[in-house]
C-alpha cells in the first residue's frame, strides 16, 4: 500500500474501511493531543466515499473525538466551515482524479491541510498496532446541516454584483452543484445547469475540467447567449471557464481579473506555474508576488508567513485567506461573476484588454521517472535561461526576461508535465520540443 499526498489512492486497494478507521483513530489522537475535542467531516460524490467517509468517522469516534457530519459538499464550504469553527476538519475526496480514486484531507483549524510531515507520521503509524480507548471514551457523532447555508451566507456577503448575467454550469456530476446554482441565482443570475445530477461515476465527462473535456459547455455558452461558462472538479475546489464566444479562458486571466476587480493590494501566494505576463500585470496593480511550489498546503503556509490577501494556481486553485486557506471554485465562480458585472464589455472584450500571455501547456503520459533525466534537463535549462530552480527533485522551473519553461512530473499519476512561455526567438513549441527531446527521445 503506497499512499500519496493528502492520503490519496485507489479505493477498495490502498484505501479500504479498515484502514480508513484505524487513520482514523492516529488522527484523533493527534487532535487530542492539540487540545481540540471535535472534528468536522465533509466527502464528495464518489461511489466509494460513503463507506471510507463512515469507516473514517468511525475511527474518529473511536479515538475520542466528537464528530459533525455535514455531508456532501464542496472543499471550500468544509474548508470555510473549519476556519470559522476554529475546530478540525476534513474532507474525503480525490479532487479531480478518475472515478475509482478517492483520499482524505485532515485540516487544522484553521483551514490549513496537513503538510507531508504530519501525513508522514500518520502513515507511519499505520503500521503500528491501533489502541483504543475505553467505551466512556469514545465519541458523540452530530449531523451538522446547516453548512452550507453559511457557507453561501458568507459568499453572498463578498459578492458585490451590480448587475446580472446568463450562466452556464456544468459542475460534471461532483459537488459543484448544488451549491453554484443556489449562490449564483440568489444574487440574481439566470443559471443553465449541465451534469448537475450527482454522479459518483463521473459518466458525463472525467472529473479534471480540462477544455478537451469541456465541449458540451462550450457549445451550450453560445447556443444559449449565455456572457459565460464555468466548469469545476469533482470537488469544486477548482475553476476553469469560457467566454459568450464558446473560447476557453486561460485560468492567468483570471487571476488578473479577481485582482484587479476582488482584491486590495497586498502580498499574494503563486506557484511559479503562472505566467510571467500575469506576475508582471498583477505587480503592476499593486501587488507583491510571494513566488510557490505546487500543493495547496505549502501556499498555505505562505499565505500565512506573509499575511497574503489571495493565492493562485494557474490550474484554476484561487483561495481566499478571509475564507479559508485551500482552493474555492464556487468562491471564485462568484467573485468572478460579480467582477464581471461591473464591465459593460462582453467577456471576451475584457480578456482581449489584458497583457497576451504566449504559453503552451502539455501532459505526456509516462511510466518513467522523471529523476533519472532531471540532470540533464537542468543542464539545458542553465545554458539557456538567467535563472534555474531546483524546486524539489521532480520540479524544475527555469527562466529569464521573455521566457520560462517548467518540467515535472505528477505525484498522482506519473504523468509529466510541461509548461513553456515565450515572447522572444524560440517558440514556446520549441522550448517544450527541447524538453521532450532530452525526457521522450523525440
Amino acid at each position: 500500500m503506497e499512499l500519496l499526498y493528502c492520503f490519496r489512492g485507489i479505493a477498495g486497494r490502498d484505501l479500504q474501511p479498515e484502514m480508513m478507521a484505524r487513520l482514523g483513530r492516529i488522527v484523533a489522537r493527534h487532535f487530542i493531543d492539540e487540545g481540540y475535542e471535535e472534528i468536522s467531516i465533509g466527502g464528495d460524490y464518489r461511489v466509494s466515499t460513503a463507506a471510507l467517509k463512515s469507516a473514517l468517522i468511525g475511527g474518529l469516534l473511536g479515538g475520542g473525538l466528537d464528530v459533525y457530519d455535514c455531508g456532501a459538499l464542496p472543499s471550500g464550504a468544509i474548508a470555510a466551515w473549519t476556519k470559522h469553527t476554529a475546530r478540525p476538519g476534513c474532507m474525503v475526496t480525490a479532487s479531480h482524479n478518475p472515478p475509482d480514486w478517492n483520499g482524505v484531507q485532515f485540516m487544522e483549524p484553521d483551514s490549513h491541510i496537513w503538510w507531508p510531515e504530519l501525513e508522514n507520521a500518520a502513515k507511519e503509524a499505520l503500521q503500528a498496532p491501533v489502541q483504543w480507548p475505553a467505551w466512556n471514551e469514545m465519541g458523540a457523532l452530530e449531523r451538522q446541516e446547516d453548512v452550507l447555508d453559511h457557507y453561501l451566507g458568507w459568499l453572498e456577503e463578498m459578492a458585490r454584483p451590480a448587475g446580472t448575467l446568463r450562466i452556464v454550469v456544468d459542475p460534471g456530476g461532483g459537488v459543484g452543484t448544488p451549491a453554484t446554482q443556489w449562490i449564483l441565482e440568489r444574487l440574481g443570475h439566470e443559471v443553465i445547469v449541465l451534469n448537475g445530477q450527482p454522479d459518483g461515476h463521473f459518466t458525463a465527462r472525467p472529473s479534471e475540467p480540462r477544455p478537451e473535456y469541456l465541449t458540451e459547455l462550450r457549445d451550450a455558452v453560445v447556443e444559449h447567449g449565455a456572457d459565460i461558462g464555468l466548469a469545476f472538479d469533482g470537488d469544486a475546489d477548482r475553476l476553469v471557464t469560457f467566454d459568450e464566444r464558446g473560447q476557453f479562458v486561460l485560468p492567468d486571466y483570471t487571476i488578473q481579473l479577481l485582482c484587479r476587480s476582488q482584491r486590495e493590494p497586498g502580498p499574494v501566494v503563486m506557484n511559479v506555474g503562472v505566467s510571467l505576463h500575469t506576475m508582471a500585470a498583477v505587480e503592476q496593480m499593486g501587488f507583491t508576488i510571494v513566488p510557490s511550489r505546487w500543493g495547496q498546503t505549502f501556499i498555505a503556509q505562505l499565505v500565512k508567513d506573509h499575511d497574503a490577501v489571495f493565492s493562485a494556481e494557474p490550474d484554476g486553485h484561487f483561495a481566499y485567506p478571509e475564507l479559508s486557506l485551500r482552493g474555492d471554485g464556487v468562491a471564485s465562480a462568484v467573485l468572478l461573476t460579480s467582477a464581471l458585472t461591473h464591465e459593460d464589455r462582453p467577456y471576451s472584450e475584457v480578456i482581449g484588454e489584458l497583457p497576451e500571455i504566449n504559453i503552451i501547456n502539455d501532459r505526456v503520459e509516462w511510466d518513467d521517472d522523471f529523476i533519472r533525466y532531471a540532470d540533464d534537463v537542468q543542464r539545458w535549462c542553465e545554458e539557456r535561461f538567467t535563472e534555474v530552480q531546483r524546486i524539489h527533485d521532480r520540479l524544475i522551473m527555469a527562466r529569464n526576461e521573455d521566457a520560462k519553461v517548467i518540467a515535472r512530473q505528477s505525484p498522482f499519476d506519473s504523468t509529466l508535465r510541461l509548461s513553456a512561455e515565450s515572447y522572444g526567438d524560440l517558440s514556446p513549441q520549441a522550448l517544450l520540443d527541447e524538453i521532450k527531446r532530452i525526457t521522450l527521445g523525440n
